[in-house]
């Protein structure tokens, strides 16, 4: 296992969402290619690093989860052939409501439904 200040440690305690932004802040995104920004939360602190989606089509949202390094993924869309590509490289991909606010979905990833 790596040490707890090695960027792998972090990463697998961590949690990536695709969000986009709303009145009432940060809100999961309906739509893969179309989310604002990749979120990665720490499970255990629940710190938040955010990454730009300029790109905003599915190759650049991938390539941005995949560069993450990030190991669990919330979306609220994915399709087949992104989800695929995604749990090829050992990404666990769940799908969530677009309702539930991001701490929720973050405390409760392992009771989401697979994507």
């Amino acid at each position: 296992m790596a040490p707890p200040t090695s960027p792998l440690h972090q990463e697998e305690d961590s949690v990536a969402l695709l969000v986009a932004r709303s009145l009432g802040g940060k809100v999961l995104c309906p739509f893969y290619a179309k989310c604002e920004e990749l979120v990665l939360i720490d499970r255990r602190t629940m710190a938040r690093r955010c990454h730009a989606n300029p790109g905003r089509s599915n190759q650049s949202v991938s390539d941005l989860i995949l560069a993450s390094g990030a190991t669990r993924l919330v979306c609220g869309f994915i399709s087949p052939p992104d989800k695929l590509k995604l749990r090829a490289a050992g990404i666990d991909v769940r799908v969530g409501s677009c309702l539930r606010s991001i701490d929720d979905l973050v405390r409760s990833f392992n009771e989401l439904p697979h994507a």
